[in-house]
């Protein structure tokens, strides 16, 4: 099975495929280079699983034209509550692992995710619920109209719906983290909102995360996945109005 470490940190990487290495049934590599060479490398490499974090979420991989085969497992170094919801309802991810994760849990998410499986630990279960609870109430306050926003409030609520802190946020718009602040106070007055969670309800009932350009997984995945949010959003009373793409 061809394994693809896909993080930011290159030390982070080296300590993954050392975890890995005594695996006689995993050929494990390396992203090295700039985004261009990593996009080409996962494309011509064709790996089985992706192991990734956050930042090589939503900086590569969203160019990246996968396999039918290809799954994505994140590993969580430190995600907020909207960053796992946002990168669970656009449809990239079979599975999510805690960075504190040892060997063995390792090799199960892999094994789970290449047999088809979704895999999540406990801890993020309850991320995901806290967060979804949030959303919930957010799905009823978020009242105002999307006519109301001005162009940049949309790309900052496109930009929100992808998990991006306001530093992040900023670097992509050329503008400062002051000014994100600033239009992110006049969005949440504008839809009578009070926080990041209740926009991503927004985001869903507008359409803004589930028309990110989804990463196609196996029948059987996409299967569990969706069956799992669908029921996180039937035990909160969500309508599962917006147009999945999983």
């Amino acid at each position: 099975m061809k394994v693809m470490l896909a993080f930011s940190n290159l030390l982070f990487s080296e300590g993954i495929a050392r975890l890995l290495e005594d695996d006689k049934n995993l050929h494990v590599d390396m992203l090295k280079g700039g985004m261009e060479q990593q996009i080409k490398c996962i494309e011509s490499n064709k790996p089985d699983i992706v192991l990734l974090d956050i930042i090589t979420l939503y900086n590569v991989l969203s160019d990246v034209r996968p396999t039918q085969k290809m799954a994505f497992i994140l590993v969580d170094t430190g995600c907020s509550e909207e960053n796992i919801i946002s990168a669970f309802m656009s449809g990239r991810l079979s599975g999510i692992l805690m960075a504190n994760a040892n060997s063995t849990l390792l090799r199960k998410a892999i094994a789970a995710v290449a047999g088809g499986e979704i895999w999540i630990d406990n801890k993020t279960i309850k991320n995901l619920l806290t967060g979804l609870n949030s959303v919930k109430k957010g799905w009823s306050a978020s009242g105002g109209s999307i006519d109301e926003l001005s162009k940049r409030e949309k790309e900052i609520i496109h930009l929100v719906s992808l998990g991006c802190r306001n530093k992040e946020i900023a670097s992509r718009l050329y503008i400062s983290e002051p000014t994100v602040k600033t239009h992110l106070r006049r969005i949440f007055q504008k839809l009578n909102i009070q926080n990041r969670h209740q926009l991503i309800a927004f985001a869903m009932k507008n359409n803004y995360i589930s028309n990110l350009n989804p990463i196609p997984k196996t029948k059987a995945s996409s299967l569990k996945i969706g069956t799992f949010l669908l029921h996180l959003l039937a035990f909160l009373q969500i309508p599962a109005t917006f147009t999945s793409p999983l």
